[in-house]
């Protein structure tokens, strides 16, 4: 051997001298963490967890079987909270947000003002200036920050209404929450 620059040597190890440390250092060797049984694994398991992520989605916000066709726990403007309304768009579509885009038009309910009150209807004034009839019936509940009558609601009021409009536009109120 010849002497390097550094202090050491590299020596070459005879191969067959010593089987059972060739076997001992074979067994010892680091091998791959994966194969394709891992591999098959890990893809099964991120598949299943974005499917469970997927479901849960869908039911905290995915389309409900709610009546008005609207998806549940849907928040309002204005601070209404959990409420399922929306409000008539330009060109008579249904929107979450006064005078916003379009949503379809079973998804029932309106914000505004009130505009008039005649018996057990109500006419209410969008954001965006269209007057809006809304039916009342003895299964309307009618909210002034309590239960109340629709005779304890004014013009000018602003009111919050769910409910399924027909096909003229007019919405049979189920829930009318004013102020």
């Amino acid at each position: 051997m010849s002497p390097t620059k550094h202090d050491t040597e590299v020596l070459a190890r005879p191969s067959g001298t010593h089987p059972e440390l060739d076997e001992a250092l074979a067994a010892a060797a680091p091998r791959r963490w994966w194969n394709r049984t891992t591999l098959a694994l890990l893809g099964a398991v991120l598949l299943a967890g974005g499917f469970l992520g997927g479901v849960q989605a869908h039911e905290r916000w995915g389309a409900g079987d709610d009546p008005a066709g609207v998806p549940s726990g849907a928040g309002a403007p204005g601070g209404f909270g959990g409420l399922a309304v929306a409000s008539r768009g330009p060109g008579g579509d249904a929107s979450p947000v006064p005078g916003g885009g379009a949503q379809p038009a079973t998804a029932g309910g309106t914000i505004g003002t009130v505009k008039m009150v005649d018996g057990t209807t109500l006419y209410v004034q969008t954001p965006d200036g269209e007057t809006i009839t809304v039916r009342t019936g003895d299964d309307t509940t009618v909210k002034v920050s309590q239960t109340a009558s629709l005779e304890s609601i004014t013009s000018g009021v602003p009111v919050t209404v769910e409910g399924v409009p027909d096909a003229e536009g007019v919405i049979t109120a189920t829930i009318v929450t004013a102020g």
